[in-house]
């Protein structure tokens, strides 16, 4: 049987050495998962912050801090339809803060740098290629 094969502009990234990620930067459904969990996540974080501040015992808090740490992480994994969350952070919560930010965001930040960089990119070559295309049956 003949076979087809094309570009799918699936691209896999290794994460901090840890683990790959596959997907298409450019791919909307993709990119609308991404930024619904992004919005989903950040209400959860200012959410998170406002419990925590009712809170008064320490074990009150670390057990309420881990049942939002595990839901944190579906969403998470959700995004590229895989477990990636515990090869990523391991046994760090997803709330730990690194360069200003908490884990789960520098994640997600990374990856939509990635898909702004990849849609520019693919958007400058997309013209020239279709028109080489285009102009040949221009008459």
């Amino acid at each position: 049987m003949a076979e087809l094969i094309f570009d799918t502009g699936v691209v896999t990234f290794s994460v901090n050495g840890k683990c790959e990620i596959s997907f298409n930067p450019t791919d909307t459904r993709f990119v609308e998962r991404l930024y619904d969990a992004f919005e989903t996540l950040d209400k959860k974080q200012e959410w998170y912050k406002s419990q925590v501040e009712k809170m008064a015992g320490k074990k009150e808090i670390f057990a309420f801090a881990k049942e939002q740490d595990a839901e944190m992480r579906r969403i998470i994994d959700g995004v590229f339809e895989a477990p990636v969350s515990e090869a990523v952070f391991g046994g760090m919560s997803v709330y730990a803060i690194a360069n200003g930010f908490p884990v789960w965001c520098n994640l997600l930040l990374s990856v939509m740098d990635e898909i702004d960089t990849a849609f520019t990119r693919e958007q400058k070559l997309t013209n020239p290629r279709i028109s080489k295309y285009t102009n040949k049956y221009k008459k």
